[in-house]
Parts: C-alpha cells; structure tokens; sequence
C-alpha cells in the first residue's frame, strides 16, 4: 500500500483530510470510489459518482482508455466467469462453497527468496569522488555527439557490470553490444524490463541468432509498476524508469528509451553522473532486481545451457588430490609438526664459503642439519686421514695448482724445504720488513681464513 493509505490507518489519523490544495495530498477516498465505479459500470458512472461527491474529473480520455485495458479482477471474481477453486478442491479443510470472506496476510520479511546476482557485482562502500555531471540531448546541441553513441560507448567500454532499467529495449545495436560484451568480454549483463517490453524485447534478440555462449553471463527479469489496489481487481501499472548503471561508478539516465524510435524521431535527453551519487542507483537497482521475477532466456530461445561448469566439476572429482604441502617460513626452514613426515630435516647451511676451499685445498665437509650443529671447529680440530700427516697451513698452499711437468710426489715438502719449482696457481711474494712481523703481499687472490700468522713459517722456508 501507499504511505498515504497506510497513514490513514494509523491510530488518531482515520478521519483526517489533507486538501488537495496542500502539496503533501496525495490520496482521495472520492477517487477510489470513482474508479471503482468506473471499471464496474463504465465512464458514465464515473462522471456520476464524482459529482455526487462534489470532487473534479481527475482523469483524462487517454488515462480512461489505459486503466480500462490494464484492469485485471482478482481471482475470486474473475471477469471470465470462472470462480475460483473451493477450499475442499485446493486440499484445505472448510466448506465447498466460498464465503466471500477473506483474511488478510501481512508478512514482515517474504517467503520468497531473494534472486542473487550470480554473474557478479562490483563490491560498494567506497568513497566514489565528487559528483560530476554530463548531459547529452537529441538532437546533439554543440556538436556533442548523439545520446545512442554515448549509450553504445558506456557499454562497450565496461568491464565489470551493466545494470539495466528500461521500459522497452529493442535497439538492434543495443542489443548486439550487449551480447558481445557478455560473451566477449566476461563482463556480467543485469536486465529489469517492464513486463509489457519483454514480448518486444525477445522478438529482436531472436534476430541476432542468439547462442548459449551469449546468455551465460546475462541475467533478465520483469517488473510491473506500483499498481493501485481496488476492492475486486488490481491496476498493475508500468515501469518508466530509465537508467543504465555501469562498473558500479557511472550511471546514464533520462527519458531515452534503448528503441531506434527514441533515437531517431523523438526528442529525449540523457544525463551521465559520476561520483558518490551512483551509490542511490547500485540500491535502487538492487531493490528492484530483487522484487522483479525471472525470465529464463534459455528457455524463451529453446537453448540448452553450457556445460562447461558440469565438466569442471567432473575433472576436479576425478584429478588425485594433492598431498597437503607442509608449512614454511622460508626456504630455509620447515615446520616439522606440520609434516607427515617425521624423519624431515632443516636443509643444511654452509658454515664456510665454497670459494676458501679452493685456496686452502680442503675437501668439502658433509652437510648437517641445523638441529645436530654444535660448535664450530677451527682447522686445527679436524682430525687426521688415516696415513697421512696433519700439514700446516704454508704446506697446504704449496700443494695448489701443481705444474703438469711435476709428479704427485712433489706437492708433499716438508716445511724445512723450499719449493724447487715456480707455482702459477697463486703468485704469492713476501719481504721480510724488520718493521713488521707480517709479510707483504703482493698480487694476492682469495686469502684463506685460516691464516693466522705464516710469515714465521714461510720465512723458515726461505732459510
């Protein structure tokens, strides 16, 4: 009901007229009556009536002509002639015959469930900018361009979602932009049309040869006006509303109707809004998404749905599912009581650059786990291979780089002896300096960290 009829049900409020004079008047129990009397008995009852209550023809020819075609009775009293079925016939218990009585059911939430915009929708509650307004006529003025191209540029540049309200959309280009942007483009395609446009509206999507690759991201629904309800019959009413809400931050509205006619022969005029403002149309868009019904254009095309998503769901039942990966920190580090396995271990860290052991001639040490390391060993610590001596840091230098020409035998000197051939490996010259104690070098490549002080037993050698 109306708020107006609803106020005048209110406690202290039965009784009360507003004038027609004052701006807030808005419902007339003398108009209701005559437009009962109207549709029971035609328009010379209705001039009848209103003069009886003193109350002036509030109705033009045009509007008679229109609430005479759209009238529809209510079920009980059905202009058909047909009554409506008894309580025993629908399985509920009572008399055969009807009573004319009928209780009134007034839900606060519907037993209806609430359509989902299942293709997707554009998340709100953002700050969307300062408004900002363009207005576009036909014909152009300032040689803007026409209101269709604007039209036809909003949707073909849209990538989240369109969201339609219109009263007829027939426009052939229209259509085919929105088609190609749903198929094409992924790009989710919302339709509330009045149920008067949907024959129209289907009769030109026909034409375009329409597939089950156009609907999939296309959803349509009908809607009726607010309607004015009579104590035996109800006049639905329209939807004039026209807007074209896109990627939830711009909205195109005014009295162009999506039809070559709007476009060609009348004169309209459409305002495209950006900014905060778009937040009142995504809500009214939403509410009247939600009350509308569903209109199913697979089944008005007699075209069979995809199955592309049955076939996703079959190949993931049938793929083995994958072990679940245990938790990291890092490439480093691995959560043992998240692992199944309980033989898993840290990867193992260098303690010691790769790059020393080619100075100092070690053979690479074992790897360990973090979990069994203790402390570090110097050189002097690591124990002897079986039959072989423990040599000093200078011997270990002289063993780099032999020459082709020398035997294996000869990279083995005891510390007392010097090296009777040049080694080209590593160029090593020392001075004795009575200054220092520590050599000077010179031309030097990657020194060894193990050195600590060679200049004693290097100087031995010289000897």
């Amino acid at each position: 009901m109306a708020e107006s009829q609803l106020t005048c049900m209110e406690d202290g409020r039965i009784g009360v007229k507003v004038p027609e004079s004052k701006p807030e008047f808005y419902y007339s129990e003398e108009q209701r009556a005559a437009i009962e009397e109207l549709l029971k008995n035609g328009d010379g009852a209705f001039k009848t009536r209103l003069k009886e209550d003193n109350a002036k023809d509030f109705l033009s020819a045009r509007e008679v002509k229109v609430l005479l075609s759209i009238f529809k009775q209510y079920d009980s009293n059905d202009s058909s002639g047909k009554t409506a079925p008894s309580r025993a016939e629908q399985g509920a218990s009572g008399t055969d015959a009807d009573s004319g009585v009928h209780s009134t059911y007034w839900p606060q939430m519907s037993d209806t469930e609430v359509p989902s915009l299942d293709v997707g929708w554009p998340s709100g509650g953002l700050f969307k900018g300062v408004t900002r307004v363009a207005v576009h006529t036909h014909p152009p003025k300032d040689n803007g361009p026409h209101i269709k191209e604007v039209v036809r540029r909003l949707i073909q540049e849209a990538s989240k979602v369109i969201a339609i309200v219109m009263d007829m959309l027939t426009d052939i280009h229209i259509l085919q932009d929105l088609m190609d942007a749903a198929s094409r483009r992924s790009v989710p395609v919302y339709i509330v049309l009045d149920n008067q446009a949907v024959p129209h509206f289907l009769d030109m999507c026909s034409r375009l040869q329409i597939g089950s690759h156009h609907l999939r991201y296309i959803r349509a629904r009908s809607l009726q006006g607010v309607g004015f309800n009579l104590s035996f019959g109800k006049l639905p009413g329209s939807l004039f509303s026209k807007y074209m809400l896109v990627d939830g931050d711009k909205v195109a509205f005014g009295s162009y109707s999506f039809s070559w006619s709007a476009s060609r022969i009348d004169r309209n005029m459409i305002t495209v809004m950006t900014g905060q403002v778009v937040d009142f149309f995504d809500r009214d868009f939403r509410e009247l998404y939600a009350i509308s019904e569903k209109l199913d254009l697979y089944k008005e095309f007699h075209v069979s749905p995809p199955t592309s998503n049955v076939t996703t769901t079959v190949r993931s039942k049938l793929e083995p599912k994958r072990p679940p990966l245990p938790a990291t920190t890092s490439r480093f580090q691995v959560s043992l009581g998240d692992s199944r396995n309980p033989e898993i271990q840290v990867p193992a860290h260098k303690y010691y650059n790769p790059i020393y052991s080619l100075v100092v001639g070690d053979a690479p040490r074992p790897t360990r786990s973090l979990q069994d390391h203790g402390p570090k060993r110097g050189m002097a610590d690591v124990p002897e291979e079986e039959g072989r001596p423990r040599l000093a840091s200078s011997v270990k230098l002289d063993r780099l780089s032999p020459l082709p020409s020398e035997a294996p035998s000869e990279n083995f000197k005891t510390p007392n002896q010097a090296p009777q051939a040049k080694k080209k490996g590593f160029p090593w010259k020392f001075s004795r300096k009575k200054s220092s104690s520590k050599p000077s070098v010179k031309n030097i490549g990657i020194p060894s960290p193990t050195e600590t002080h060679p200049s004693n037993e290097f100087e031995d050698g010289a000897k």
